[in-house]
């Protein structure tokens, strides 16, 4: 911004250094807990997911016999694997493990949970018919696909290949319940494969049916080889691919190479058509691991990019660093960063994973063997460390950090948690040090899984400053530091004595900072703030003193907006020798609040006190969620499904669904905000179709058991409403009023209802908390609780006017409140007063010992009570249903 003080400059800069410093540190995530599982053989860990009962399955491959966390032996034998799955509670105990055999070589690639609890693997087999697999051997390495249930039992299983080799990468369960496989091959057109080879390997997509049964495949690929890396679902139903590649022109390959490999990138569409493709490349060999859609619709890639000297030098290196490429949802690059550690003869620092979180920022995840610097923080404990690296929305780093054991961890797979958290799991032959706290259990690598809290930055301390005076404490203990963070012309002014009105604090307001031009650079975390600035008129309209209305008018600008033109303390307040106080909700971007006092049409700008207190930002938890549908359904329970629907028909009662969502409130802070975020799109059409929220009282559903019959009915008329197309995106709706009132002591729970009043007859379809991605949110903003009204604030009043023993209950009070006090002969009347200050029950001149509440909107009131000297005494209350 334009900065009206030219001195600001550096003082600005040298803050906003020392809080990305600050938070930098105090951002990284801490480790909840890490365990070590294995059996006496080799177990190499692929893949790590969140189940829907908040635990975890682990995925790997497994060559030794039982023993240790291991209950069943590998039978292939001479060092061949079999595939070995883990079942770890939501605090990393292990729950049940199974070991899924083929006679030979079976190597797991990925695993997901499936929208009936139950799981399925993509896997690599060189096994024929025997043991858990029911087909024989198509060519030399083949996808192997099981099917289980939700305690590890198969189902089915499938084998899909070539006549050569076929390696799958992953698989992701559709729309329609069947599932996408995606990987490599060098075979030609067989039974199961409907193509030729382009040219030597190609990316070699399949889809099945939810029971199997193969619905069609795609070969694409250039006339070189083409390896894929990665694969997702797209939000309009296709797929994105991601790989490497150094295939010319030719085939599907539509642009030549860059470099040894490049990153190679395919949009198909949800048929499998390819759409359009993009090569992206250095000079060097880039080999892409990881590709997700953003939710601007672009893609963000992760792989690595190798910086080693040539085999015909001399002296020959190993330095693979990490390359993160952002594109748009066509395919254009919008930027790219090199993420690496300091240099030595054999850096490998890759990270080959990447999510994208809610609000909007990026983590990526792999290994590090590299020493301190360039953008690595920590040096290397072992021969190769987990790495976890966050950048922002524009590729800016904001953290990293390792998590050490003393030999090889290698970081494989990695998810955000439903808590915000992550797990990190990957192969290690660490025995116990560092982070790791188990020694191997007798095998050559173990799984090695680490739980980490969220990276939650601690809301920032409200600062107070005695603007021209020394530090001070309120009556309530509110501390205001002495001056400091001004620039400008250094002038301040006071007077020794005098009582200031509408204040118990007058020390406060015989002070001020008072010059022609003069300004506060004040250190705070980036997000929205509130801005309270103190002011008395000390000189003009006193007594004694010239002036009053009119007599001094300056402007006040805060992060570069005009927040007060001509402002006129006198006028404001109602005189001299008065507190007065305004209030301004503020956003800061750069680290460093600006805050700028300039001349107006008469005399000096002057303050007394600033105060700024943070508007803390943050998700919610989400206890529960569920749809439930009428008609035939009206007794069936939705509670598990990754999806909530939402339908409204006038003709047909069983197509009527409704969601339930249930979130834990915070305690002690002021809601001043709350959006309800749902993530999905109209599933049947294109229109606008309104999904409206309505507020619940009644909290005690539970999720696995409601259904239409037993679910609690709205407790108001609606509280807004989105209009969904078919995007998926997130769609926002305003809920503060009945949030507000929800918040209580003791009942920190908020139930909202979606549905559509409209009978539009069109089905809306939601991520639920058990999809694993983009979950329902209730993004709440909070504030310290206090009441203002001319008066400098009545929570000043409240701890100088104790004279009087009071006792008021029940508090939370849904009916009558009681006030119970021992000298009610001192009483000359009692008020009711809502948050806004506004009083809503008055007992003139008479006292009661009760008043009645029942018909009062719930929220926060404050109890007034004025003795006959003509003092108060106040006290919080909460009404409630």
């Amino acid at each position: 911004m334009t900065r009206t003080l030219l001195p600001q400059h550096f003082f600005k800069f040298l803050l906003a250094l020392l809080v990305f410093v600050q938070v930098s540190i105090i951002a990284q995530p801490t480790l909840q807990w890490e365990n070590t599982i294995g059996g006496p053989g080799t177990d190499d860990l692929t893949t790590v997911l969140q189940t829907k009962d908040g635990g975890y399955m682990l995925c790997g491959s497994s060559d030794g016999g039982a023993g240790s966390d291991k209950s069943v032996g590998t039978l292939g034998g001479n060092g061949e694997n079999d595939i070995w799955i883990v079942k770890i509670s939501a605090d990393g105990i292990k729950q049940w493990d199974k070991t899924i055999q083929g006679l030979t070589q079976d190597q797991a690639a990925d695993m997901i949970q499936t929208s009936d609890g139950g799981y399925v693997i993509a896997a690599n087999s060189r096994s024929g018919t025997g043991a858990d697999k029911a087909d024989s051997n198509k060519g030399f390495v083949d996808y192997w696909i099981i099917k289980l249930d939700e305690n590890g039992v198969k189902q089915w299983d499938r084998t899909l290949g070539g006549s050569k080799t076929e390696n799958a990468a992953t698989i992701m369960q559709t729309s329609d319940g069947g599932y996408i496989i995606g990987g490599s091959s060098d075979s030609d057109a067989g039974p199961q494969k409907k193509e030729n080879s382009k040219g030597g390997t190609d990316y070699w997509v399949v889809k099945l049916s939810s029971t199997g049964t193969q619905e069609w495949d795609r070969t694409i690929g250039g006339i070189g080889n083409d390896k894929l890396g990665s694969m997702q679902v797209t939000n309009d139903g296709g797929f994105i691919l991601g790989g490497s590649s150094n295939s010319i022109i030719g085939a599907d390959k539509s642009q030549d190479t860059v470099g040894k490999r490049d990153y190679w990138i395919v949009k198909l569409a949800s048929n499998g058509s390819k759409l359009w493709d993009k090569t992206i490349g250095s000079s060097t060999d880039d080999q892409l691991t990881s590709i997700i859609q953003t939710f601007d619709g672009g893609y963000i890639m992760t792989g690595s990019i190798d910086f080693s000297l040539p085999e015909e030098q001399e002296v020959q290196t190993m330095d693979y660093d990490t390359w993160v490429v952002k594109v748009s949802a066509n395919g254009t690059k919008e930027w790219d960063k090199t993420i690496g550690a300091s240099f030595s003869w054999e850096n490998y620092d890759v990270l080959n994973s990447v999510r994208q979180q809610s609000d909007g920022t990026y983590i990526l995840a792999g290994d590090s063997r590299g020493s301190i610097g360039k953008d690595k923080s920590e040096n290397s404990r072992g021969q190769q460390d987990f790495w976890l690296f966050k950048l922002d929305k524009n590729g800016t780093k904001i953290w990293d950090k390792s998590y050490f054991g003393r030999d090889q961890d290698f970081l494989n797979s990695f998810q955000i948690t439903f808590d915000g958290g992550y797990i990190l799991a990957g192969s290690s032959n660490s025995d116990k040090e560092y982070d790791k706290s188990e020694d191997m259990k007798g095998g050559y690598f173990d799984f090695w899984v680490i739980k980490l809290e969220p990276d939650v930055i601690p809301p920032p301390s409200t600062i107070r400053i005695n603007a021209g005076g020394p530090d001070f404490t309120t009556a309530t203990k509110k501390t205001f530091i002495a001056d400091k963070y001004y620039a400008g012309i250094d002038r301040t002014s006071s007077i020794a004595s005098g009582d200031i009105l509408n204040t118990t604090n007058d020390v406060l307001y015989r002070s001020g900072r008072s010059s022609p031009a003069f300004s506060y650079n004040i250190p705070v975390a980036n997000g929205k703030v509130d801005v309270t600035l103190h002011f008395a008129e000390t000189y003009y309209g006193a007594p004694g003193k010239k002036g009053g209305a009119g007599s001094r008018q300056f402007n006040v600008n805060i992060e570069g907006s005009r927040k007060l033109t001509n402002f006129d303390i006198f006028t404001a307040a109602g005189g001299a020798l008065r507190a007065y106080q305004r209030t301004f909700p503020v956003t800061v971007t750069d680290g460093v609040l600006n805050i700028d006092f300039l001349s107006g049409a008469a005399d000096l700008p002057r303050v007394s006190a600033i105060e700024v207190v943070a508007v803390t930002t943050f998700t919610s938890k989400l206890l529960a969620d569920a749809y439930v549908q009428d008609g035939t359904y009206n007794k069936a329970n939705f509670g598990a499904t990754d999806f909530l629907d939402v339908k409204k028909s006038s003709s047909n009662l069983s197509a009527n669904r409704s969601a339930y969502l249930k979130f834990q409130l915070p305690v002690a802070s002021g809601i001043t905000s709350a959006k309800l975020r749902i993530y999905g799109h109209n599933h049947e059409n294109s229109n606008n179709i309104s999904v409206h929220a309505y507020g619940v009282n009644n909290d005690s559903w539970t999720e696995n058991i409601i259904n239409k019959t037993n679910a609690p009915a709205a407790s108001t008329a609606s509280l807004g409403y989105v209009s969904v197309n078919n995007v998926y995106k997130y769609y926002e709706i305003d809920v503060t009023s009945y949030v507000k009132s929800q918040q209580q002591p003791g009942d920190q729970v908020v139930t909202l209802l979606l549905q559509d009043p409209n009978n539009r007859n069109t089905r809306l379809v939601f991520n639920s908390k058990e999809n694993g991605a983009n979950p329902p949110q209730l993004i709440v903003q909070t504030a310290p609780v206090t009441v203002s009204n001319t008066r400098e604030g009545m929570e000043e009043i409240i701890a100088v006017k104790e004279a009087i023993e009071v006792n008021i209950f029940p508090n939370p009070a849904s009916e009558i409140l009681n006030i119970e006090m021992a000298d009610w002969h001192k009483v000359k009347t009692v008020e009711l007063l809502n948050s806004r200050s506004d009083v809503v029950y008055d007992s003139g001149d008479k006292p009661v010992q009760s008043v009645h509440v029942k018909e009062l909107p719930t929220g926060i009131y404050f109890v007034r009570i004025t003795p006959a000297d003509g003092s108060s005494l106040v006290r919080k209350v909460l009404i409630g249903k």
